[in-house]
């Protein structure tokens, strides 16, 4: 949980008596917000205007107000649609059920090969071997996975080849570069303009005889090291991303004697960095869901795997693992976990992460916005860009677009009439870090605590965004529209 302030360590009630001083009620003389008609500027997802009318007869008919009361909007689909997915991937885990999927997930990788490195003096490239090497890598990851998890997932790799130097960012604390994903985000959107992809794969090359005398002499090298794989993002973060060098092939696996078979090493560290993402599953469907490097044996419930497949990978583990057939032993005795594949559905980009998405007031006062600076969310003239993803229960997660490590945060966890919303990093408390977007009938949406309260986001212009009841002074209504 968050650090109190110094204030609120001299007493809960110094404290509740101060924050409630920002949400003033209708009834202590002040108006409520106008909603602005939002006829020109739909919501996302917003239906017509008749759409939640109630009719002038059968006022009194109950079924007819529970239909009226009904929230159809946008994000209430999107949660509906996920929840069926979800709990049809969960039944068939439940019964053990491995029937394969009448049509194979489309799944879209971009896959970017830097041929061009640099750290400080450090100056790492691709040879024209690298390349013919990477290109037999793509096929390789794209085919055994196919046939591994007997062709539920249909992998379509589109590998491009960057040229143009671009710096490694050394992890912190430690000796490790990598390519971070912000550094190469603008490459991505230049090749994923248009397209849909549900991963981003990139590799670099560091080993080699040209590498090691351009670099031999400088300051650092064989001090700092590219960081041979690492998952920044994956489907609880709408596209995922993962990092890694490639290394020279083991003799004898290269040239491929049939691509549906993993027999490279770099095969073998992208299907690991990837299957990172997919962890996610386990927090989504709540049900124990093997950690990639479980195959270690220090992982509760699971033994450990050898490279006894062959001599450089654990792709034993890997396969168990996407088939659904990996051996856990929780407390209710040994079960199969992994992938099944009514779980592949769920690992497309967009089943989660909604999209991007302007939340304005729909009073017409301003834009919900945050910034790293200042954490508390105020209005802004101008429009601030937010990812909205789903995360459970109806409930979904807004992070700016600019600050994907931040997450729309209440304060201390702390459902208090008044209390501060802002941006934090992810803390494991979902109930203060998720949020139900309620449609209204006008278009718009409140946000709401999941906290049994139901309070609602409340903002002002020039006023720290609050926690208050409904009908509070200040904006509790909000447009939210995709970012086109």
């Amino acid at each position: 949980m968050k650090r109190k302030s110094i204030k609120c360590l001299m007493g809960l009630s110094l404290c509740a008596a101060m924050l409630l001083t920002a949400c003033a009620s209708k009834e202590d003389g002040n108006e409520a917000p106008v909603t602005e008609e939002t006829e020109d500027t739909p919501a996302a997802g917003s239906t017509d205007d008749n759409s939640g009318d109630k009719p002038e007869e059968n006022s009194g008919n109950e079924e007819t107000a529970a239909e009226e009361s009904e929230d159809i909007s946008y994000f209430a689909s999107a949660a509906a649609d996920a929840d069926t997915m979800i709990a049809e991937a969960l039944e068939q885990y439940n019964a053990g059920d491995y029937t394969p999927l009448d049509e194979p997930v489309k799944y879209n990788v971009l896959w970017l090969g830097f041929t061009h490195v640099t750290y400080e003096d450090l100056d790492f490239q691709m040879t024209d071997f690298d390349r013919e090497y990477l290109e037999a890598v793509t096929l390789n990851y794209e085919k055994s996975l196919e046939s591994i998890t007997d062709h539920n997932i249909d992998i379509s790799v589109e590998l491009h080849f960057v040229d143009d130097a671009t710096p490694l960012t050394q992890w912190e604390g430690a000796d490790w570069l990598y390519l971070n994903q912000k550094t190469v985000q603008p490459v991505i959107d230049s090749y994923a303009a248009g397209k849909s992809f549900d991963t981003v794969l990139t590799t670099v090359q560091t080993a080699g005889e040209e590498n090691v005398s351009r670099n031999e002499d400088k300051d650092g090298y064989g001090i700092n090291y590219v960081m041979l794989g690492l998952k920044t993002a994956g489907i609880e973060n709408g596209m995922g991303y993962s990092t890694f060098d490639l290394q020279k092939p083991v003799d004898g696996t290269y040239p491929l004697e049939d691509p549906e078979i993993p027999s490279l090493y770099a095969t073998a560290v992208s299907v690991h960095e990837w299957m990172h993402q997919l962890e996610y599953l386990g927090t989504i469907m709540g049900i124990p869901y093997p950690p990639t490097h479980a195959y270690q044996g220090e992982t509760p419930g699971y033994e450990p795997y050898t490279a006894n497949e062959n001599d450089y990978d654990y792709f034993e583990f890997y396969k168990l693992v996407l088939t659904g057939k990996l051996p856990y032993t929780g407390g209710s005795g040994t079960e199969y976990v992994g992938m099944y594949p009514k779980m592949w559905p769920l690992v497309k980009n967009g089943v989660f992460n909604l999209g991007s998405f302007t939340i304005k007031a729909a009073d017409g006062s301003g834009y919900l916005c945050g910034n790293e600076e200042d954490p508390t969310l105020t209005l802004s003239s101008d429009p601030c860009v937010w990812n909205i993803r789903y995360s459970s229960e109806k409930r979904f997660v807004l992070s700016p677009v600019d600050l994907p490590d931040k997450l729309v945060d209440l304060g201390n966890a702390w459902d208090m009439e008044g209390n501060t919303i802002g941006l934090w990093i992810y803390t494991g408390y979902a109930d203060a870090q998720s949020w139900h977007l309620v449609g209204n009938k006008d278009g718009s949406y409140s946000i709401q605590t999941p906290y049994e309260s139901g309070r609602l986001l409340t903002a002002q212009k020039g006023v720290q965004t609050t926690l208050c009841t409904e009908g509070a002074d200040g904006v509790q209504n909000w447009i939210i529209e995709p970012v086109k």
